[in-house]
């Protein structure tokens, strides 16, 4: 009888250990289906902040399209310098234009490319502007094949407080800007007037004066026609003059794109003659390349009522 009680009691403590072994595997399948399945779920999660971590690096803009400031900003970037993109539609062209502006991170530095500018031939004499100038050309070329859907109009310089700016390089070729965007007091004159008055705003000796002359020299035509030694113009000039020998005279010829060839003639030569080839020579190697800002449109207008042009 003892026996058959010791048996039993055996037996069920071997089944109290079986329920509990098999208690702690299910135990233990359950944790590792649950970090099984914490695991699935946290992968969603990962792509997820991954996914917007790509989209925050991904030039898009607002409302959803190809953000040309912000890609500007950070593939050519330029030191102390920054970009603004300006959008504006042509409903003859089946694209985006955009013009865009190079600007200086403080007034400082904007001082100097300003004082550079007007002085003379920033991209022969200045290692900045020779950078603008070679980024503008880049950008022209590049955007188009980042996007097909973006066209560049053109690229400027603009100062710190947006009083100047200079074109650094326009599609003169596939632009309308001047057309849509030319102030109304402009509309009116030839872009020739515009150029005439323009020059003389920035280079004319005198501001103060009745007439603005403007005669065409063409290419061949002796620099001094009182000196038989005299070389020739190269090329085509113009050159504006004062009503008066005191209002002084700009000699140059225009390169389409915003600059000028200066070329140091006087209005009336005066001196011992025959000078020599080389001094005419020496004049034609050493014109000076000017770009010429577009100053104020009222200040231009008033210029463009005083020009007499020869025929």
């Amino acid at each position: 009888m003892k026996r058959n009680f010791w048996l039993v009691l055996l037996a069920a403590l071997l089944f109290m250990i079986s329920a509990c072994s098999a208690q702690d595997e299910n135990h233990e399948d359950y944790h590792s289906a649950s970090d099984e399945n914490t695991g699935t779920e946290s992968n969603p999660s990962d792509e997820s902040e991954s996914e917007e971590e790509a989209s925050t690096s991904t030039p898009d803009s607002a409302d959803g399209g190809f953000d040309v400031e912000s890609y500007l900003n950070e593939h050519y970037a330029m030191e102390n310098l920054h970009y603004v993109a300006e959008a504006w539609e042509d409903a003859e062209v089946d694209k985006t234009n955009y013009t865009v502006n190079i600007l200086p991170d403080t007034k400082e530095f904007g001082q100097e490319i300003d004082a550079i500018f007007k002085n003379g031939s920033p991209n022969v004499d200045d290692e900045r502007t020779i950078e603008m100038f070679a980024m503008a050309e880049k950008i022209m070329d590049d955007m188009p094949t980042i996007d097909e859907t973006i066209h560049i109009d053109s690229v400027n310089w603009v100062s710190y407080d947006g009083s100047n700016s200079v074109m650094l390089i326009q599609d003169y070729e596939n632009s309308n800007v001047q057309e849509g965007n030319q102030d109304s007091v402009l509309t009116q004159y030839s872009s020739e007037q515009i150029e005439y008055a323009r020059v003389w705003l920035q280079l004319g000796p005198n501001q103060d004066i009745d007439g603005l002359y403007v005669n065409y020299i063409p290419a061949g035509t002796p620099i001094n026609p009182i000196d038989e030694t005299s070389a020739s113009y190269p090329e085509d000039v113009i050159q504006l003059s004062g009503s008066r020998l005191v209002d002084g005279s700009v000699t140059y010829s225009g390169n389409g794109d915003g600059t000028i060839n200066i070329y140091n003639v006087p209005l009336r030569w005066d001196g011992q003659y025959p000078a020599g080839e080389k001094f005419y020579t020496d004049i034609i190697d050493n014109t000076a390349l000017v770009y010429i800002d577009p100053g104020s449109d009222e200040k231009v207008a008033e210029l463009i009522k005083l020009l007499q042009v020869s025929e």
